[in-house]
């Protein structure tokens, strides 16, 4: 690389450039020194020779040159005769202001050579970085294995609970590992545990039609009210929920998309004057006596769908929040939600582990090890393979949707993995990378600094016998 190149391609900044200045000033000052301490020894040498010679024209013996035997200290008392001036960074920058016309360059302080050196310490500096955070064949085998499991029960186990058939569809018996989970969190509670439930954990939010409402929900019915109603979704419930429990009010959805909220008589209802503590324990409990029921619980934020009032789906031309309704009638629900996440678990603890396992047996640290990204310790390889596993599964998933042309077949927990990764892989690549390769870069350099740091310091304390701080 020519210094030209080596110019253009690094930009310097203000700082950078007044360091540049002062290095070629100093350097050119040097030079001049070294110019006259060759001239005075040529001096020296000549006034030495024509002594000697006159000395023999006249016979007179030319004594050997003694040598002083002193101690380092010695000598060093005597350079240090004169007291060392050390002048600050603001009369140093003037100096050398003064002494240029123009802005230096590299070219100006490095030789071709040099310039070559640096651009191959920099080099391999960039590439110790890459291969550490670069996937080897035993990480991409981590990457597959889970990946391709987790499809394996996505694809055999994942299937939707028993249910009387879809958009037309004929009835199924529901997968193994759904109709599993489904009857196991149904009998977690019996009737009466769930109808007391529900009397000590009344809210204003719960009417199943519209005929007790001032305005009227289209839509709302006993199999879908849960659905509407965003009090009850696992997630958002904790916000309109207790929005709703405070304001005495009834936030739905009808089924062509429009936001209704309107107020609720609470007259002799414990709800009133609830803080906002009791009103989301309050919340809480109402999910907790509606989990174990026949309809159960929306899925986290599926009940979002309902404003995506666009798309042609099946014959009837169904859009996208009129099929999210149907699905959620069909048991697409909390329960199924926790199935489906089964397969992103299976990724999330076999690439986690392995991780984990396979760090430590390199020789890395305990901190370096741990599979989570925590602040200053961030694990880009870790998150590239989970990214790399739940893409294998997402495409799986794909797959099973196109050839089953159901939408009960969509892995929601899975995309959702999918979409969360991607993103961050994403601002890794396009962002992150870059920066992080140039923080490492700085600290190797400022390693080295350390090291040139402490010899400029010993090498003062030897001249000025005090330390000097730089």
């Amino acid at each position: 690389m020519s210094t030209d190149k080596f110019d253009n391609k690094y930009i310097l900044t203000g700082a950078d450039q007044q360091h540049l200045n002062v290095l070629k000033n100093q350097s050119l000052e040097l030079q001049n020194v070294n110019l006259q301490l060759n001239k005075l020894n040529s001096l020296t040498d000549r006034s030495i020779e024509e002594s000697e010679q006159i000395l023999r024209k006249l016979g007179l013996h030319i004594p050997k040159h003694e040598i002083h035997n002193r101690d380092k200290k010695d000598d060093m008392s005597a350079f240090n005769s004169q007291k060392l001036k050390l002048r600050t960074w603001d009369e140093i920058l003037a100096d050398t202001e003064q002494n240029l016309n123009s802005n230096a360059s590299f070219s100006d302080i490095f030789t071709v050579e040099e310039i070559q050196a640096v651009e191959n310490k920099l080099g391999h500096i960039h590439a110790k970085f890459t291969e550490i955070h670069r996937l080897d064949k035993l990480d991409w085998a981590i990457c597959g294995v889970a990946g391709v499991l987790a499809a394996i029960v996505d694809v055999f186990l994942v299937k939707m609970p028993k249910h009387s058939g879809f958009l037309g569809s004929k009835s199924s018996e529901g997968g193994p590992l759904a109709n599993f989970i489904r009857e196991k969190i149904q009998r977690s509670m019996s009737p009466n545990e769930i109808r007391q439930l529900e009397k000590d954990n009344w809210v204003p939010y719960d009417a199943s039609h519209s005929g007790s409402l001032h305005e009227s929900v289209a839509g709302l019915g006993p199999r879908t009210h849960r659905y509407q109603s965003l009090g009850h979704d696992p997630l958002l419930g904790f916000i309109f929920g207790t929005m709703d429990i405070m304001k005495s009010q009834f936030t739905t959805v009808d089924k062509f998309g429009r936001l209704i909220v309107q107020n609720i008589d609470i007259a002799g209802k414990d709800t009133v004057g609830m803080n906002i503590f009791e009103a989301l324990s309050r919340v809480f409990g109402h999910m907790k006596s509606d989990i174990a029921t026949s309809a159960g619980l929306p899925a986290p934020l599926m009940p979002l769908f309902q404003f995506l009032q666009f798309g042609k789906i099946h014959k009837q031309d169904y859009t996208i929040g009129e099929v999210s309704r149907i699905m959620y009638r069909q048991g697409y629900d909390f329960s199924h939600f926790l199935t489906m996440s089964v397969p992103v678990l299976i990724i999330e603890v076999i690439v986690r582990l392995c991780y984990f396992a396979k760090r430590l047996y390199e020789g890395n640290g305990l901190m370096q090890s741990i599979p989570i990204n925590i602040p200053n310790n961030k694990k880009p390889k870790l998150q590239t393979m989970l990214f790399s596993a739940h893409l294998i599964a997402t495409a799986v998933n794909t797959g099973k949707v196109a050839i089953t042309k159901n939408p009960l077949s969509i892995n929601y927990p899975q995309w959702i993995a999918f979409f969360k990764y991607s993103f961050q892989q994403f601002k890794w690549v396009v962002f992150d990378k870059e920066r992080e390769m140039l923080d490492y870069v700085q600290k190797e350099i400022d390693d080295e600094w350390d090291q040139i740091d402490s010899l400029l310091n010993a090498t003062w304390k030897k001249v000025s016998y005090n330390n000097l701080v730089l």
